[in-house]
C-alpha cells in the first residue's frame, strides 16, 4: 500500500503515478484523516468502531474503544476551522522589536524598523494596526503573545528581534496567532554600515511576503478565521521554497499548495500557488509543457472562481499565456490586470522577463524595479535580473548591480549567468573565479546541470564538456545540452539539440535568437531555419 501503488490503481495516471510531481494521494489522504477526526468527535462520538489511518501509512487501523468523553473538544475544532468570520479585514499589533546589543545606534535601528513596519502596514488594504502608543508599553514586558493578543483584540502579534554580529545586523521576525503560536518566522541580514537601507529593505519584503490578496478582506469586508491565518503561514512557507527555484524546492512548495488547496478549498491563494509551481517547473525543464499547461491552467482558473480580483490569479494566468501559451497580447492584459487588482512582485518581474523575450529590454528594466522595491530580498529577482540582462547583452548592469556582492550568496542560476555576461564582456578571468561558486549547487538543475562544464569550455577548457556530451548517461534539458555543445564549437550538435528543444517546446528556447552563445552560428542556413520554427511557434 505504497503512494505509488494507490495512484496508479486508483487514479490511473498515464504515465505512471510519480509521488515526486503529483501528490494527490498524499492529499486525498490528509484529507481522509481529518474526516475521520472531524467524523469521530462529532456524529460518531458513540461508536464503538474508531478508524484511524495513521500518518505515514495507507493502511486503516480499526479498534474498539473505550467510553471517552469527547464534551471537552467538541468546540474547538469547528473554531479552529473556521476560514472567514464577520469583520473588517486582518487586525495586527507590531511589538517593538527588542535591541540585544549595547549599542545605541542598534536600539535606534529596532525603534525605527518597529515604525516603519508599523507605518507601512497601517497603509496596507485590509490591515488594521493597533496604535504606537497601545503596543510600545509591550515592548519592554515579556508579555506572552496570546495575552496582547487577547488585550488588544487583535488577530496577529508581530514581534522580533535586533542583535549585531561582526558588522553584521541580524532581524529575527515571528508572527503568532490569538493561540500563541507562531504562524510563521523569518530572517534577515544586512551590513550594519547602511542601517537606513537595510530597514527599508526588510519592511518592504516583509510586506511583500504578509500582504494579503484576497479582496473581500483587502475591502474590508470580512476577517481571517483560524483556519485563513494558518493558511496564509504556510503560504509564506512556500513563497519562500518557491522563491529558491531549484526542482526540489520548487516541489515542496508544490506540495504545501497543494495541502492548503485541500484544507481549504475556497482559498485561492492555495491553487494561485500551485499553477505558479508548475510554471517555474516547465521554466527550469523539469516538467514537460503539456503537463504544465494542464495543471497551471486548472488551478488558476479554480483560484480566478474563488476570488475574481486575485492579484497572484491573474499573475498565474499571465505566466500561462506568456511561458506555455506564448500568447503575446493576452500575457500583456493578464500582467496589467494583475498589477491593477494588487501589488505582486512576481507579476512585476515576470513581465519584465517576459518583455525581455519580445526584445523590449529597456521596458523591463522600469518592471524589474518596481519588483525590487516591492520584495528586496529574492532569488527570483536576482534570478529574473540576471538572465534578462544577459540575454539583451545589457552587461554594464550586470556588473553594476552585482560590484558589491559576493557571488557565493547569488542563486547559482544567476551567478552562471553573471559568470558567462563577464566572458562575453571580455573578462575571462573573473568568469572563471565565480565557476566555483555555482559548481555543487546546480548539479539538480535540468537547464544549468552542465553549467560548470559549460563555462570552463568557453574559457578553453573543453575536455569536461566534451566528456559529459559523449557520455551515454548524460541527463540535462534539451537547451543544456545545446549550450554545452555550442561551447564546444560543434555546430551539427547544437543545432541537433536546439531542433529537440523547440520540438519539446523547452522554455529556454525563446532565448535563441538572443543568447549570445550562439553567435558563431547565427548567419548559418541551419540556425535561420531554428529561428523561423521557433517564430512560427510563436504564432501558433
Amino acid at each position: 500500500m505504497r503512494e505509488a501503488v494507490i495512484g496508479n490503481a486508483v487514479y490511473r495516471r498515464d504515465p505512471p503515478y510519480d509521488p515526486r510531481i503529483d501528490s494527490t494521494v498524499r492529499v486525498e489522504a490528509r484529507r481522509l484523516r481529518a474526516k475521520l477526526k472531524d467524523y469521530f468527535i462529532s456524529e460518531g462520538r458513540q461508536d464503538l468502531v474508531l478508524i484511524v489511518i495513521p500518518t505515514g501509512s495507507y493502511i486503516p487501523q480499526f479498534s474498539v474503544r473505550e467510553a471517552v468523553n469527547y464534551d471537552g473538544f467538541a468546540e474547538a475544532p469547528s473554531e479552529r476551522a473556521k476560514v472567514y468570520t464577520q469583520g473588517a479585514g486582518a487586525s495586527v499589533a507590531v511589538i517593538p522589536f527588542r535591541a540585544f546589543a549595547l549599542d545605541s545606534a542598534v536600539r535606534v535601528f529596532a525603534e525605527g524598523l518597529s515604525d516603519e513596519l508599523i507605518y507601512l502596514l497601517g497603509l496596507e488594504p485590509g490591515v488594521r494596526v493597533s496604535a504606537r502608543n497601545m503596543v510600545y508599553p509591550f515592548g519592554e514586558t515579556q508579555r506572552q503573545p496570546a495575552a496582547i493578543a487577547a488585550e488588544l483584540g487583535v488577530d496577529v502579534v508581530l514581534q522580533g528581534t535586533v542583535r549585531e554580529e561582526d558588522d553584521q545586523l541580524k532581524i529575527t521576525v515571528e508572527l503568532s496567532d490569538r493561540s500563541g503560536f507562531v504562524l510563521l518566522s523569518d530572517r534577515f541580514s544586512g551590513p550594519s554600515a547602511n542601517r537606513k537601507q537595510l530597514q527599508e529593505r526588510v519592511t518592504a519584503t516583509l510586506l511583500s511576503r504578509v500582504r494579503l490578496d484576497n479582496s473581500k478582506m483587502r475591502a474590508r469586508a470580512i476577517s481571517p478565521g483560524p483556519a485563513i491565518l494558518e493558511a496564509h503561514a504556510m503560504i509564506y512557507k512556500a513563497r519562500r521554497l518557491l522563491d529558491r527555484q531549484m526542482p526540489s524546492s520548487i516541489r515542496q512548495a508544490l506540495a504545501i499548495f497543494q495541502d492548503v488547496a485541500a484544507s481549504v478549498p475556497d482559498y485561492a491563494r492555495g491553487f494561485s500557488g500551485i499553477a505558479d509551481c508548475f510554471c517555474d517547473l516547465y521554466r527550469i525543464g523539469a516538467v514537460g509543457r503539456d503537463t504544465a499547461l494542464a495543471e497551471a491552467t486548472k488551478a488558476a482558473e479554480r483560484a480566478l472562481q474563488i476570488d475574481d480580483r486575485s492579484a497572484e490569479a491573474y499573475t498565474a494566468l499571465a505566466t500561462i499565456a506568456a511561458w506555455l501559451g506564448r500568447d503575446r497580447e493576452r500575457a500583456e492584459a493578464f500582467f496589467i490586470q494583475a498589477l491593477e487588482v494588487g501589488s505582486t512582485p512576481r507579476a512585476a518581474r515576470i513581465y519584465g522577463v517576459f518583455l525581455t523575450i519580445l526584445g523590449r529590454g529597456d521596458e523591463a528594466e522600469a518592471f524589474f524595479a518596481q519588483a525590487r522595491g516591492m520584495e528586496p530580498y529574492s532569488e527570483q529577482q536576482d534570478i529574473a535580473e540576471t538572465t534578462s540582462r544577459y540575454q539583451s547583452r545589457h552587461y554594464d548592469l550586470m556588473m553594476e548591480a552585482n560590484a558589491d556582492e559576493d557571488s557565493a550568496s547569488l542563486p547559482g542560476e544567476a551567478a552562471f549567468y553573471l559568470a558567462l555576461a563577464q566572458y562575453f564582456a571580455g573578462d575571462p578571468a573573473k568568469a572563471a573565479a565565480r565557476s566555483i561558486d555555482f559548481s555543487r549547487r546546480l548539479i539538480d538543475h535540468p537547464m544549468l546541470v552542465h553549467a560548470h562544464a559549460e563555462l570552463q569550455a568557453w574559457l578553453g577548457n573543453r575536455q569536461l564538456a566534451t566528456r559529459v556530451f559523449d557520455s551515454p548517461a548524460r541527463k540535462g534539458s534539451e537547451y543544456a545540452l545545446a549550450t554545452l555543445a555550442a561551447s564546444i564549437d560543434d555546430q551539427d550538435r547544437t543545432i541537433a539539440q536546439l531542433r529537440l528543444a523547440l520540438e519539446k517546446r523547452e522554455l529556454a528556447t525563446v532565448w535563441i535568437r538572443s543568447d549570445a552563445r550562439f553567435d558563431r552560428f547565427r548567419d548559418s542556413r541551419e540556425f535561420q531555419a531554428l529561428v523561423d520554427e521557433l517564430n512560427a511557434q510563436r504564432a501558433s
